[in-house]
């Protein structure tokens, strides 16, 4: 016996509902600050590349299977410069940048290679310059652009307001912070559990072909499979962990070093198949591509986002309280 027509519709309005109500509930939204934030559910996957594959010489590996057992939230997007100003405004906070005054440092393209930089036949030049920070990054950024010219602690105080923000109106799981991706969330989300990068990187990624030397608004590119935009282009992104290589083997929950192996490797950024500055060939463009700061901490292709996850084992120590303008 075939179902009436009217009773089909409404069988049809109510599975659409259905499908809305459950994606609305993997998704979730900080008010009036406007960052939206995707659920990733548990899982495993490989991380990092084989030693041969995308121009890796070691950086990416050893490969390591990972599972991670606790689901979590990630900012669809990068930090905004709006978002961030929110930030600014309700706590007075000066970046460490600002600070010091010396500014952030500035990635720029050059017409041809500088030899008199570093001995570098690259086109990329990264020098400080006095006067800029997340304000005045070095090129023109509008409040949907990626915030950049943030240090790792600055993101870390980031986090803490907005963890605090969120607990007093009773918005945040229990058992769940506010915090930088440890390496693993990041790639994991990144890679959508270690699939291969798109073909075509005009369509998912600003990098040095179609940038124009500069970041642009996120979003403005598709977003992966699970919903992230700018995963592969645009900021660099920082993460909660140190530096180091992979352990191999299979790790339940992996963390990076709980201190730096290195004195001139501070913590990694990770980019999303070349930031904008960089060239689409080669390893600069993978997803596993991933570097420590050496030192540079506060920079203009550097921006976070977000992560809403349980508090790792081995957190890292509380950076101070933000700082008040006076």
């Amino acid at each position: 016996m075939s179902l009436p027509s009217s009773f089909s519709r409404l069988a049809l309005l109510f599975a659409a509902s259905l499908a809305c109500s459950l994606a609305a509930a993997e998704s979730r939204t900080v008010p009036g600050v406007n960052l939206t934030l995707v659920k990733v559910a548990r899982g495993t996957f490989t991380m990092g590349d084989p030693p041969a594959a995308n121009g890796n010489i070691g950086d990416a590996g050893p490969q390591t299977k990972v599972t991670l057992t606790q689901d979590f939230w990630l900012g669809a997007t990068e930090v905004t410069v709006a978002q961030w100003r929110h930030f600014t405004n309700a706590t007075g906070y000066i970046t460490d940048a600002e600070r010091s005054g010396e500014g952030i440092w500035i990635s720029t393209l050059e017409a041809k290679p500088d030899p008199s930089y570093y001995g570098s036949q690259k086109r990329e030049k990264r020098v400080k310059v006095a006067g800029t920070s997340w304000r005045n990054p070095g090129f023109a950024s509008s409040d949907s652009h990626p915030v950049v010219g943030i240090s790792w602690n600055d993101a870390q105080q980031f986090c803490r307001w907005l963890t605090e923000r969120e607990e007093s109106g009773g918005r945040v799981p229990a058992g769940y912070v506010y915090r930088l991706p440890t390496e693993a969330q990041w790639e994991y989300a990144a890679t959508t559990a270690g699939a291969p990068d798109p073909a075509n990187p005009d369509e998912y990624s600003w990098y040095r072909v179609n940038s124009g030397g500069a970041p642009h608004p996120v979003g403005t590119k598709k977003p992966n499979a699970w919903g992230f935009f700018d995963m592969q282009g645009n900021a660099w992104e920082w993460v909660f962990d140190w530096y180091g290589h992979y352990p191999g083997g299979e790790v339940t929950d992996y963390q990076g070093p709980a201190s730096a192996n290195a004195r001139e490797i501070i913590r990694p950024h990770r980019e999303r198949r070349g930031g904008w500055a960089n060239d689409p060939e080669g390893h600069g463009i993978s997803t596993t591509n991933r570097w420590s700061s050496w030192g540079q901490d506060e920079c203009n292709w550097v921006g976070f986002r977000v992560a809403l996850s349980t508090v790792p084992p081995a957190a890292a120590p509380t950076p101070p309280p933000a700082t008040k303008a006076r």
